[in-house]
């Protein structure tokens, strides 16, 4: 390769790339309106028009010069009502909760004492009750043919 055309194989590659960062500020600013439809064709010549922000689908054809949309039923506006109906009972259900676990722990810790009291008292008087009875049976090995 000659130095003639490698000087102008770089100013023809300085020239590309000032092309393409002139061109970056006009992508990068694209209006996101630009975007926001999809348009496909069905296959008897009318197209559907999906609107990508809220999921809406027009079905349109051309008829004697005219092109007429008419919207396609679909569940997905019920189903996001539904969604949204879920995730406020969801909302609601979580503080339910919360307030029952704040309850819980402001729980007055006498209530658990009181309880271990009883617990203690009965197992206390299961105690009592085996000693007598080993005492009981100890006695009478100790004293045997005595009167009872």
């Amino acid at each position: 390769m000659t130095a003639l055309s490698k000087l102008a194989l770089r100013k023809l590659g300085g020239i590309a790339a000032l092309l393409c960062c002139a061109a970056l500020p006009a992508v990068a600013h694209a209006d996101p309106q630009s975007s926001r439809y999809t348009i496909e064709e069905t296959s008897d010549g009318g197209f559907l028009r999906v609107d990508q922000q809220t999921g809406g689908i027009l079905k349109c054809a051309g008829k004697e010069g005219t092109i007429t949309c008419v919207p396609v039923n679909d569940d997905s506006q019920q189903l996001r009502q539904e969604n949204e109906e879920l995730k406020a009972e969801n909302a609601k259900l979580k503080e339910k909760i919360a307030e029952l676990e704040s309850a819980i722990k402001r729980s007055d810790p006498a209530d658990n004492s009181s309880a271990e009291k009883q617990l203690n008292q009965i197992l206390g008087f299961f105690e009592d009750m085996v000693k007598r009875l080993f005492r009981f049976a100890q006695s009478l090995e100790d004293k045997p043919g005595e009167n009872i």
